[in-house]
Parts: C-alpha cells; structure tokens; sequence
C-alpha cells in the first residue's frame, strides 16, 4: 500500500481552533495516514503549544528551519516526511472522512504527478455576502465556479488541499520560497509556480483535480470585507507577476486568460440579471486590483545592475535543442540557464552547441561500480535532508551517502534521524571545524569504488551518479566534474553571482591534462561541489589540503589544489555538462561578498603552496607569460557560458564591482591566513 504523509503547516496562535480541527480531521479518515507532521513557522511559542498538545505517536510536530512563509514551511514538511505522496491541508480546513481517499485514487495512473482537492467555504454567517459571487471564491481559498465539476486534468492545484509525488518534490527542490503567503502578506501561487515546474520538467506528468476530495475551509470575517477582496486581489497579481518571472509568462496565465474571456463576463451577466449589482462590482473590482498588481509586479526589477541580462532556457528533446523566446528575466527551472547572452542570435548559437553536446557523451558502462557520495555540512539540516533526497532519487543502482557533519557538538538528532530513515545513508562526526577534513573522513569511510562529492545546499539531478560513473569509466581518467546550473535566481544577489561567473563551466565537454594556462586558472577544471573521483586516485593524493577550505582561515581552494596536483602527476579530468547539480546561491549581498572574499583568500592560499612544492614556483613563473593573456581575456573563471559564447571576450554585464574589490581583498589576505594555518 502506498505510504501516506500529511503536513499542515501554521503559524499563528489566533487559529489555535481551527488547527486542532484541522488535525482532528486527519485522524478521522476512511484511509489514515503514515504520519501527520504540524510545521509551525518561527513561532516559538505556538511550536511549544503544539507539540504539547499532540502528543499521539501518529503526530510529529517540527518548526520550520527555512524561510519563513508558508513556502518555507511547506518545503521543511516535504523534507521531514517519508510517504511516498506527501498531502498538505491547510490549518484552517478541516478534511471530510472521504478527503485522503479520493486523493489518493488517481495515483493508481503511474503518470499523475499531483492531485488536488475541492475546499468548500464555510461563511461565518452561513453564507457568502452578496458581493461576492461563487467565480470569485479563490480569493478565500476555496473552489469557484469555472473550476472543472469532475475529475480533470488541470494546469495547478490550489493549495488549501493537494498532494504531489515526493519524488518529484525532491527532484524539484520543493515550492520557490520567493513565492507565497507570510504572516504579513496575502501573496500565493506558490503552488502554481510548483504545478508549473512540474509540468516543464517532467515529461508526461499529470496534475489531477479531484472534486470529490472534499474539505471545510473557515472563511474568517475579515476575508469577507471589501478591503480585504481588494488586498487579495493586488497581491494575487503581484503573485503572478512573480511567477511569470519564473516560468515564463505563456504558462503562467494560460488559465487566467480563458477565465477573463469566459468566466467572469458570465458572471457579470448573471448577477445583473439577478438584480445583484453589488456582485457585478465585486468582479470588477477584483479584476482591477489584479490587473493593476500585476502591472505593477512586472515594473519592479531585481536591481538595477540587472537590467541588462535577458535569461533563455533551452530544452534537449531527440537531440534538438528548442529556445524559449519568450522569457525575458533569468529563469529558475524548466531547462538550463544559459547565463547573459546579449542578444537573441547569441541564443541560437548556445543552442546549437548544447544540441551539439547532447550526443557528446560516453556510453554508460555494461557494470555500474558503487558510488559513495560525500555531503560534509555545518548548515541547516533541512538543506542536508533535501540534498540526501534528491541523490537517493536519482535512480542509481549501487549507491551510499555519507553525511558528514562538521559541528563541535554533533552529530546532530536531524541527521542520525536522516540515517536511519534509510539503510543507504550514514551518518558520520567530525568535531573540527573544516570540509576539508570532513570530505576526507567520508573519504575513508566509503565503501564504494567511486567517490562523488557535492554539498548540502545542492539538488542533484536525475541520472547525476551515472553521468559521472560513465566519465571514470573512461581510459586514463581520475575525476570528473559537472555543471553546476542556479536552483534559484530569487534575489539580486543571486543573480549576480551568475553573472559574475556562478559556478557553471559552460556546456562544452572538455578534458583537461598538465597544461601551464591552467595553472592560473584552475577554476576550469570544475567546481567542488559536483565531482567524482576513482577512489584509488583520491586516496593516493592523500585527499584534500587540510588547511584550505571552508572552516579554515584560508575560506576556499581546497578543490583546485586537488585538481592542480592530480594533473601535476599526470592525471586527467573529464568536465561533462550533462552531470547536472544545482546549488543555492548566498541569497544576500553580504552573504555573496564574504563568499567572494573567501575564495580570493583561497586562492592565493593554493599558490604559496604550490610554490612551496618542489619545482612549484619554477612552474608558476613559467605558467604567466603563456596563462596571464587567458586569464585576462576570458569571462570570470566560473562563467557558466563557453567563454566564446558572446564573442567579446568581456566579462558578463550586470553585477556591481564591488564583487570584484572583495574578491581582490581576500586574495591580499590570503598569505597572512595560510601562515597562521600553517603554525595553528
């Protein structure tokens, strides 16, 4: 039978009531659940409450460790569940005996990927007030007239009562917590936006709505005042704005379209017929307020310095290579980002050369060998929960994951927990602050003969052991790295990373040996957190530098010396674009410049050793007449576009300089921080 998990996520303790009946619902029904998990967002006090109160071994009750919102709680649910189909209920709706039931009916077709249920208003006075008519009742929560009366196959689910495919969850990284209610703003569609992505990334998925999954949802008094249709239907624009932004703005009202053509004009005439002018005013009062948020939604920019960097995702499908023209802002998912292209010939060239590379690749071998994947973390749990997902569903036969965490007082509960919620995963401690060392403890510990490591603010994607294995399977090659593709581009910080260069290395597949222009650019080879190694190789390299890396005074580097000295002894790295991980950039500008300050600080660090080495500093000296005009020349080391892409040998436009006086900075520093490495 398939398993079950229910998350109802609150946030305020005004709702107490109905959240007890909410969860009072759930045990109720004619299928019970696995589990029923209560996520309460940054409220300490309400956590405390509620975790007293349901004390049922059936209940787990978990704050929300993400951003806060219902997006962010959302998303801490879906990663602290184990059912197969994860249900989200509102905390103010109460399920019907039937509701899980019925939900459940339509997974039997393998290819349904969500399915949502009907909410039917339960008015504080009984019934709805007369300015209000039945099309508008979304802006409560609930169904409304011009949804489908049976079972269909629809665009989006609406999020009072819905279920999705945990595996799809995972592969998708959950709900965009860029969209979605707060406690102070009645935004939505965050659960468009996931319905949306959904049917990007997966061919042939469905998402079902079934109006026999019924529930109750408390329409509260002041969701019945004008003031309130009018905020609601602002802020439903500005959500969709956002959501264009997204996903493009083709998908995001082709649903809003045929209801504005069709829907409401009929209920305009309805309610004049009827002698309801009031209810006639309602829709044209809510459409105004819509249309004006949206509006108004598409006139805010993400910065200004970003102004100038159209986004364009590209497609693979029987080796042809599609270009969405229509978006216009960088784009979070449904294909890759293709980073700052200039113009739209630009985006044909790109194409073609990732159409190109679709058939460059080595066959997968007859015999997969076990790979042991490495996530050493000091982070938040939740990010470590969804990383471990995404890598269990990738579909590889042979496979453990060992969590390293890297906190003086580990390990943690969450993590032990993750290891036993599946025999695949380990959890191992290393009290000293460094990933270095945390890497090369899961290193010895490994039991595979393939060594893949990433980080815990990644998804990987699906197929992302297997493209690596097909790599080192290759005469003659030690390591392998991959593309690292954005999982978001929420905030201008993030934005600009990318256009700073990101972590992407560009869709060329290319191999690399002892070569002096790579030594001044060693972030060619690829980037830490999407690699392979032969196990034997790594070993006999004796790991990563202790000294460098993150939890060190050094910041960073300690990837590129790895690669620098595999090479120096003869080895080879294969970096292939099809080995896909997607990372969460720093979400703000502070957080962006202590990063960029790290990884100069890491960087000079790599080269004092090098230089230390035996026939080092001969080599780096030779290394700048022939690598400085390269390193000069190109875009940012970590241009997630071939460096030849735009043909101007420019870096990318579109982030402030100031990231590059920090990254120059940390590079100054970067002497001073190995020597007090090397006496502590």
């Amino acid at each position: 039978m398939t398993e079950v998990s229910v998350v109802i996520c609150c946030y305020t303790e005004d709702r107490w009531d109905d959240l007890v009946a909410s969860v009072t619902s759930v045990a109720e029904q004619t299928v019970v659940p696995d589990e029923l998990i209560v996520v309460a967002d940054h409220n300490p006090a309400l956590l405390q409450r509620a975790t007293e109160a349901f004390t049922s071994d059936s209940v787990r009750v978990i704050g929300n460790d993400r951003t806060a919102g219902l997006s962010g709680a959302r998303n801490t649910g879906y990663l602290a569940a184990k059912g197969e189909i994860v249900a989200f209920l509102d905390d103010d709706a109460a399920a019907d005996p039937g509701w899980l039931e019925e939900m459940l009916a339509p997974y039997q077709d393998p290819d349904v990927g969500a399915v949502g249920g009907r909410a039917i208003p339960a008015w504080p006075d009984g019934s709805a007030p007369p300015w209000l008519p039945p099309e508008l009742y979304w802006i409560v929560g609930c169904a409304y007239t011009g949804q489908p009366v049976e079972t269909a196959e629809v665009r989006n689910i609406m999020g009072c009562a819905m279920s999705f495919r945990r595996e799809h969850l995972e592969r998708l990284g959950g709900f965009a917590e860029s969209v979605g209610r707060t406690a102070e703003l009645p935004l939505g569609c965050e659960e468009t936006e996931l319905c949306i992505r959904l049917r990007q990334r997966v061919p042939g998925v469905k998402v079902i709505l079934q109006p026999d999954a019924t529930v109750r949802h408390r329409v509260s008094a002041d969701r019945t005042r004008r003031r309130y249709v009018r905020q609601r239907s602002w802020a439903e624009g500005l959500s969709k704005a956002a959501v264009s932004r997204l996903v493009g703005a083709q998908d995001a009202l082709s649903t809003e379209r045929s209801y504005l053509r069709s829907v409401l004009p009929k209920a305009v005439l309805r309610e004049l017929r009827a002698g309801n002018p009031a209810g006639a005013g309602g829709v044209f009062v809510s459409t105004a307020a819509a249309g004006a948020g949206y509006l108004r939604g598409l006139a805010r920019k993400p910065a200004p310095e970003t102004d100038s960097i159209p986004a364009y995702t590209v497609d693979i499908e029987d080796g042809e290579a599609t270009w969405d023209g229509e978006a216009d802002v960088l784009v979070r998912s449904g294909g890759i980002v293709l980073g700052a292209a200039r113009r739209s010939d630009e985006v044909g060239v790109l194409a073609a050369k990732l159409a190109e590379q679709a058939r460059d690749r080595p066959p997968r071998p007859s015999t997969q060998p076990r790979v042991s994947v490495v996530i050493a973390t000091a982070g938040k749990p939740s990010d470590v929960r969804r990383c471990v997902a995404s890598v269990l569903a990738a579909g590889y036969p042979d496979l453990e994951v060992l969590v390293v965490d890297n906190i003086p007082d580990g390990p943690r509960e969450e993590l032990l927990a993750l290891a036993a919620s599946d025999e695949r995963v380990r959890c191992l401690h290393e009290p000293v602050p460094s990933a270095s060392r945390a890497r090369n403890l899961g290193a010895r510990e490994a039991t595979g003969e393939v060594l893949a490591f990433t980080d815990d603010d990644t998804v990987v994607d699906a197929g992302w052991p297997a493209e690596l294995v097909a790599e080192l399977a290759q005469p003659g090659t030690s390591c392998v790295t991959g593309l690292v593709a954005p999982l978001c581009l929420d905030t201008p910080a993030q934005v600009w990373f990318e256009a700073f260069g990101g972590f992407g290395k560009g869709y060329q597949r290319q191999a690399f040996t002892e070569d002096p222009r790579n030594l001044l650019s060693p972030g060619r080879f690829g980037s830490g957190n999407n690699m392979a190694w032969s196990r034997e190789a790594f070993l006999e390299l004796g790991g990563f530098d202790e000294r460098l890396g993150p939890g060190r005074r050094t910041h960073s580097g300690e990837d590129l010396d790895l690669y620098l000295r595999l090479v120096r002894e003869g080895g080879r790295i294969v970096y292939t674009p099809h080995a896909v991980v997607r990372h969460e950039h720093r979400a703000t500008e502070a957080q962006l410049l202590r990063q960029l300050r790290g990884y100069g600080t890491g960087l000079a660090a790599l080269y004092l050793l090098h230089a230390r080495r035996r026939g080092g500093l001969r080599e780096l000296m030779a290394a700048v007449p022939r690598g400085l005009p390269v390193l000069l020349g190109r875009r940012p080391a970590n241009s997630t576009a071939s460096p030849d892409s735009t043909g101007s040998g420019e870096p990318s436009p579109g982030f402030p300089r100031r990231l590059v006086a920090a990254q120059v900075r940390g590079t100054l520093s970067g002497p001073l921080a190995l020597l007090r490495e090397r006496t502590r």
